[in-house]
Parts: structure tokens; C-alpha cells; sequence
């Protein structure tokens, strides 16, 4: 399994910009049509990519994907981090007088509008957008639901958008570039500012988080295409 990153900030309005922190290149898509990322959040005032070789095929890993279970992961940083997002998506919802979660919680992409995440574009098989408008410190933010439309559109001050993308790629023989970008943009200067110095305290945090997720699924789709190799030499063997 290889695992190739980039990490960048950038601020497109004011003239201030985020530090830059550049690791190995993330291979460039052929073909020139944006992803359904760049329609949604064209500008971004902070950037993060990643991306790894899954020993799958596409279809294998999309699947993969869209279904894994973030929370039961064997990474103790992983089921840690999502515990605490889970005890604060629990409060927030008290507050606001939502349906409790049950005990037992999946946190994958299938289940995200649960966690005040939204899913705004898929391109089945090949990409799918999440996202959401949040205040800075307001988990409660996160459950005004919001189409991609309205996602997209939306200007109000005291506010930023993140959107991620999952990408799937093939990449050789039986072999996927799965890749993840995710866009943060500021509605306003004074957020913008709030934003910048946050991403400062928790972007090694999430760097980490990201590439241990990405290799969760890589894991997984590589083991459900042993799985039934596996099997069949057993039955051959008998």
C-alpha cells in the first residue's frame, strides 16, 4: 500500500495567506473537467490532500468506501477522535431536541446527515462530496440542512464551508487511486482570521486522522478481494 499527500493552505481574498506545507506531489488527473468538489467550493482558503494505492479494483473500493464503519476501526486515533465528535454531535443534538443516537453508532459515509454532515454530489462509482456550513465552535450549526444549491450560494458572515471529496481512480492493473481533497472556505475576514489560526493548532491532527481513514479502506478492499481468493483455494485444497 502506498500513501502519497499534500497539504496546502491558501487564502484567495485580502491578500493573507496560510502556511503551505508540501509533501510528496498527489498524482494530477487527465482530462480537464473539474470534479464535482471544484463546482461546489471553486475557492478555498484552506486545502488538504491525500491520497493512497488501494491493492483493489475501483468498483471493489468504492464500495469499500461508502460502507466502512470509521468507528470500529483496529485504530485506537481513529475510534478515539470519533468518540469525542460523537459525545459532542450527541450534546448538540439534545439542544436542539433531535432524535437520540442509539448506543451503538456507525460512522460511515452512508449515515453521515446523522453527525450534521450532508451529502452534496456523487458520482456513483467515482466520486462523492460531503459537506456542511458551520460557526466556528458550533456544533448545533451543523444541522440546518442545506441542498447543494444552497451549499454552494451561501454568503452569510460568521460562517465557513468544508466540503471533502472522496475520489476513485484506476491505477494500473486491479489497482485504485483513491484520493481525498477537502476545501474549508471563510465567509468572512474576521472568520477567515479565527480559521486560519485553528487550522494552525489542529492540522497535524488531521492530517494523521485522514491518512489513517484512508488506509482503514484500503485495508478493507484489499481484504475483501483476498476473501474469496482465499476461499477458493480452500475448496480446490479439499
Amino acid at each position: 500500500m502506498q500513501t502519497i499527500s499534500t497539504e496546502q493552505g491558501e487564502s484567495r481574498q485580502g491578500g493573507e495567506q496560510a502556511a503551505t506545507d508540501t509533501s510528496h506531489e498527489c498524482p494530477q488527473r487527465s482530462g480537464a473537467s473539474p470534479t464535482l468538489l471544484e463546482h461546489l467550493l471553486p475557492e478555498a482558503d484552506i486545502v488538504m490532500n491525500h491520497a493512497v494505492v488501494v491493492m483493489a479494483p475501483p468498483e471493489v473500493t468504492y464500495a469499500t468506501l461508502k460502507r466502512v464503519d470509521f468507528a470500529r476501526s483496529r485504530s485506537l486515533l481513529l475510534r478515539a477522535v470519533f468518540a469525542l465528535r460523537l459525545a459532542a454531535v450527541r450534546r448538540a443534538r439534545r439542544r436542539l431536541r433531535l432524535a437520540p443516537l442509539p448506543a451503538r453508532v456507525r460512522m460511515s459515509l452512508q449515515n453521515i446527515e446523522d453527525h450534521g454532515q450532508s451529502k452534496l454530489a456523487e458520482k456513483e462509482g467515482s466520486e462523492i462530496v460531503i459537506g456542511s456550513i458551520e460557526r466556528l465552535f458550533s456544533v448545533e450549526s451543523l444541522f440546518t440542512r442545506r441542498t447543494a444549491a444552497e451549499f454552494k450560494s451561501f454568503d452569510c458572515a460568521g460562517h465557513f464551508k468544508a466540503a471533502a471529496s472522496f475520489v476513485v481512480m484506476p491505477y494500473g492493473q486491479r489497482r485504485t487511486l483513491l484520493a481525498y481533497e477537502s476545501r474549508i472556505r471563510a465567509t468572512d475576514t474576521r472568520t477567515r482570521r479565527r480559521l486560519f489560526l485553528l487550522d494552525a493548532l489542529t492540522a497535524p491532527l488531521g492530517r494523521l486522522v485522514m491518512r489513517r481513514m484512508l488506509r482503514v479502506v484500503a485495508r478493507v478492499a484489499k481484504y475483501q478481494c483476498a476473501a474469496p481468493a482465499h476461499h477458493h483455494h480452500r475448496q480446490q485444497a479439499m
